[in-house]
């Protein structure tokens, strides 16, 4: 009877490849993708000024995770992104973060 091989997940192994700088090279270049869709849906549907106001945030959380964010930095991007009673809600980043994943298995991408 064989056994089967136990593996035990070493975290520090993945904060230094969360810490290095291609992972972080990576996250802001799909950050900036998603901030560009969000450009073009606010410049479409509000206008060119809140456009203007969408960014990336580079960040590290305390645990040492690298983080890319897209903000609208606006001071009405709260009412846009979720409405209010004098504005309509229009999900602009939520839309624009609305991507399929991609796995990295490509046997996998078929499945459901």
């Amino acid at each position: 009877m064989s056994r089967r091989p136990r593996i035990r997940f070493d975290e520090r192994g993945l904060t230094a490849i969360m810490r290095l700088p291609e992972v972080r090279a990576a996250l802001h270049n799909k950050a900036e993708e998603i901030a560009a869709r969000a450009r073009t849906i606010a410049a479409s549907e509000i206008d060119d000024g809140f456009a203007s106001e969408i960014k990336v945030k580079d960040e590290t959380r305390p645990s040492g995770r690298a983080v890319a964010k897209v903000e609208a930095t606006r001071s009405d991007a709260t009412e846009h992104e979720w409405g209010s009673t004098n504005t309509q809600r229009r999900r602009v980043l939520g839309r624009a973060a609305a991507i399929q994943p991609q796995s990295i298995f490509p046997d996998r991408s078929e499945r459901s």
